[in-house]
């Protein structure tokens, strides 16, 4: 799948090519494991050679995030008004308070949680799902998913005119970033287990 996104934006008609951007930013928000940034570093490296609109391939990333961390959002919010269908494990008491304290931390901290998740590969999605369970409007998820799209994909595009058109170089810096966000994910992911069982325990 990722050749023939690849494949296209190097031979395909340029909307075409634009139009793919936009469906890589978007699905991964939807199927995590489509490497968005990859198809959006590869699109950069060719607006560099000018094959592509710098404009446009900016406008076609934040586009594609806005609209990915949307669905995602709406999911959540689906979420929020089916909780009587949810499995049991999530209505344990240990579920609820961490979906109580979820819900306090977008009440706080919401606006800055959705600037960040652009910066987090492999935590995005789950941004937008937990204001949509915290019934966070959708206005503040546009304006907030907004600037943090349109501040990562100006990032991607100055390191993307840094090291020009050397594709291996930009695939490389994208693949260590993803691996070092990916452990510390890991790490949280291990301290948050193992204080909900500490709680568990306590409480027991």
């Amino acid at each position: 799948m990722l050749d023939e996104f690849l494949h296209t934006l190097e031979h395909g008609p340029q909307y075409w090519a634009y139009a793919l951007v936009v469906a890589a930013a978007a699905i991964e928000y939807v199927f995590p494991p489509v490497p968005g940034d990859t198809v959006a570093l590869f699109a950069v490296a060719l607006a560099v050679r000018a094959q592509l609109s710098w404009v446009f391939v900016y406008l076609s990333m934040t586009l594609g995030a806005l609209l990915g961390g949307l669905a995602a959002w709406g999911f959540g919010v689906w979420l929020a008004n089916h909780e009587e269908s949810w499995p049991s494990f999530l209505k344990t008491p240990g579920a609820t308070r961490a979906l109580d304290a979820v819900r306090r931390g977008y009440d706080r901290h919401g606006a800055m949680y959705l600037v960040a998740n652009r910066f987090l590969p492999a935590l995005r999605a789950f941004f937008f799902v937990g204001a949509g369970v915290s019934r966070m409007n959708v206005g503040p998820v546009i304006v907030f998913g907004g600037i943090s799209a349109a501040l990562w994909n100006a990032l991607l595009m100055g390191i993307g005119y840094a090291v020009g058109s050397n594709w291996d170089v930009l695939r490389d810096l994208a693949e260590r970033y993803a691996v070092a966000t990916l452990i510390l994910v890991v790490i949280a992911l291990v301290g948050l287990i193992a204080r909900f069982v500490w709680d568990g325990r306590r409480g027991a």
